[in-house]
């Protein structure tokens, strides 16, 4: 019997996922964009940004972090905040007829664990029910999520390749808040500058509420990290779709100058 006999058998669902993209690429042969969203679910994104008829109940320490813990009305919390901005980025590209053509889109959450929310592939209407939900671990583990992350860009170009489909250069687009509870972010220091350099990556790191933006930077070569405006996600999340709208009308290849991001966006 021949030794090599066994490389034949192929298990079911990756013969389905082999389907699938052969369908999704023998429909659409326009290039992609990959797009992956890493965004901090760690319980610290509880955090409330607006409500009415605030009392504080009491104090609890979590994530590195003393947090009061409040009751109120209507009250908004950040990761609220976080999907309402995803939704805009997902209607915008739905409403673009290319965008939506070109958009290769992956969301990932992360805490101690991270969990796929949206595995690569376009956006669709049913993404409009797209949701993310605060986990309940207190760890912020950025580095061995982002090394996840780019694993999982590197197996989409490979499909990209395998498809013969063009690819332009992919986007890591990380959001996160507090401080990372491990040091595996500062071992990745060097990769990333390689990615980017050699322009094979485009990361961009928006930190949140308390977050350390000069831990942040040595997760984002190429530009500095921004602390947003927790109330302004859904001006950054439309820049996002704006700018993958401008790269679906490039070349693949060229590079694509993106506009500036709204200034009221990083006015914290």
């Amino acid at each position: 019997m021949n030794s090599n006999h066994h490389v034949h058998i192929i298990d079911k669902s990756t013969k389905q996922e082999q389907l699938a993209a052969l369908r999704e690429f023998s429909n659409n042969t326009n290039a992609r964009l990959p797009v992956l969203f890493l965004l901090d679910a760690s319980s610290s994104m509880n955090g409330i940004v607006r409500g009415d008829n605030q009392h504080i109940l009491r104090q609890e320490h979590s994530d590195g972090i003393n947090w009061n813990i409040v009751t109120g009305d209507n009250l908004v919390t950040r990761i609220d905040e976080l999907n309402t901005g995803l939704q805009r980025f997902i209607s915008d590209i739905l409403a673009d007829p290319l965008a939506k053509l070109t958009a290769d889109v992956a969301v990932i959450t992360f805490a101690r664990t991270t969990t796929t929310v949206k595995e690569f592939g376009p956006i669709r209407e049913s993404d409009s029910k797209l949701k993310i939900t605060a986990s309940q671990e207190n760890e912020t583990l950025l580095g061995e999520a982002i090394e996840l992350a780019l694993t999982e860009l590197d197996s989409r170009k490979r499909i990209y390749r395998a498809h013969g489909v063009e690819y332009y250069q992919p986007w890591l687009v990380v959001m996160t808040d507090g401080v990372p509870t491990s040091a595996r972010h500062r071992e990745l220091e060097e990769r990333l500058k390689e990615l980017t350099a050699a322009r094979k990556l485009s990361v961009f790191v928006f930190g949140i509420g308390r977050a350390d933006l000069s831990e942040l930077s040595c997760i984002s070569p190429g530009r500095p990290p921004m602390l947003v405006n927790d109330q302004k996600f859904t001006e950054l999340f439309s820049w996002l779709s704006r700018s993958v709208r401008m790269v679906s009308m490039s070349v693949p290849g060229n590079g694509v100058s993106l506009t500036p991001l709204p200034e009221d966006v990083w006015q914290v």
